[in-house]
């Protein structure tokens, strides 16, 4: 996995434009461009997909309103945010990069490299947005954590998830999957402590289901089980389940695709409605 970082000025503009004000001085430009500006503003509705599939290469029919908005402090600020936050970014990712990739290749088991592009913007703007007709399968990116590694992952787990969105199988369980795979697994690794407790609330009686089923994918006989429960103080009666020795030659899709499958003994539906 490969993730190449970029800043476009445009997606930036267009983003404090048709997304809610984070501050006074923002919700002024906006009032004022549409003031004068109101059959261009409309025009530009929907610029945000092509700048997220053509990235440099894309240029506005008319660029009257991203001139403008370049010329103001808050774009100015807003541009120096992005710059920052790239900046710290780049720093995390070239720090753990090799053990990512490591990781990753082991837990998800996809042998092709994929290239990514994360366009980033200020995190004031609170943004993740994933286009699903883009081919390229870029993502916009301005949301932040004082924890840059969680930051990453979450990213990955974006990346990801938009990366297999067409799979055959329950919406539910495939976020469960991928949250056990990567804001758990992948993130426990890296940081040499655990973080089964992140993910979806929503989800959480799903994934501590899942969870032995997600053992087994990993490779773990019954002895390497109770050593994952200690580490992420999830507990089950492993003499409940028969071990599915076949999931750990599958890759994550396909794991996926068994839980789909199988879900009807695998997931207890009373115990997820207490």
């Amino acid at each position: 996995m490969n993730i190449d970082f970029v800043i476009n000025d445009y997606l930036i503009a267009w983003y404090m434009l048709f997304k809610p004000s984070y501050n006074e001085e923002v919700q002024k430009v906006k009032e004022k461009l549409w003031t004068n500006h109101q059959v261009i503003y409309k025009r530009m509705q929907k610029e945000n997909i092509e700048i997220l599939k053509y990235t440099n290469d894309f240029i506005p029919d008319d660029d009257t309103l991203y001139n403008l908005v370049f010329e103001t402090n808050t774009f100015k600020e807003a541009k120096r945010e992005t710059e920052k936050f790239k900046q710290e970014l780049l720093e995390t990712w070239d720090k753990n990069k090799k053990k990512i990739n490591k990781e990753y290749k082991d837990i998800v088991r996809f042998k092709e490299e994929k290239n990514y592009t994360v366009l980033l913007v200020s995190p004031k703007l609170d943004i993740i947005e994933v286009i699903k007709s883009n081919p390229k399968k870029n993502i916009a990116w301005g949301k932040y954590s004082d924890d840059l590694l969680k930051t990453l992952i979450l990213i990955i787990y974006v990346l990801l998830k938009y990366e297999i969105g067409d799979i055959n199988s329950s919406a539910e369980i495939t976020s469960s999957i991928l949250e056990l795979a990567i804001n758990n697994e992948l993130y426990t690794r890296l940081s040499n402590s655990t973080k089964y407790g992140e993910g979806s609330k929503r989800l959480k009686l799903l994934r501590k289901q899942l969870y032995p089923y997600f053992l087994m994918y990993l490779g773990c006989d019954k002895e390497e089980m109770v050593s994952y429960m200690m580490r992420d103080g999830i507990a089950f009666d492993i003499d409940k389940y028969l071990i599915e020795k076949a999931l750990k030659n599958i890759d994550l899709c396909n794991f996926i695709d068994f839980c789909s499958k199988n879900q009807k003994y695998i997931i207890k539906l009373d115990e997820l409605n207490k």
